[in-house]
């Protein structure tokens, strides 16, 4: 199961339900950037380097990064670099609940106060 713990505050707020923060969720997933494609727009990987990557995955179980780091293509640096952009890029799951028509924008705002005061 998918688990977000802002999602989880608002069910047990009763403001929305399990399904609408798992669809939610899946959209969020869904407009992912993966970060060999972060990493061509960056030009710290050429599309040869990318693909060669993504053969290496095929037969291992290290993330895309790993790979890259051990082909010598990009730093650790680097890559933690591209997967801060990629976390940028995500869709906050308020606004995405928002959009679906699931949680009241100004409701969604005051909630997100609230949970992160009680962080």
């Amino acid at each position: 199961m998918l688990t977000n713990r802002f999602g989880q505050y608002l069910i047990s707020q009763g403001l929305v339900d399990e399904e609408a923060v798992y669809e939610a969720l899946n959209t969020q997933i869904s407009q992912n950037i993966p970060i060999g494609k972060i990493a061509l727009n960056e030009r710290l990987l050429s599309v040869k380097q990318v693909f060669a990557v993504l053969n290496a995955q095929i037969d291992s179980k290290k993330l895309f990064g790993e790979i890259a780091v051990d082909l010598g293509f990009l730093t650790s640096t680097e890559v933690d670099n591209i997967l801060r952009i990629q976390q940028e890029c995500v869709f906050p799951l308020g606004k995405i609940l928002v959009s679906m028509g699931k949680l009241d924008e100004t409701v969604m705002k005051n909630m997100l106060r609230q949970f992160n005061g009680n962080q």
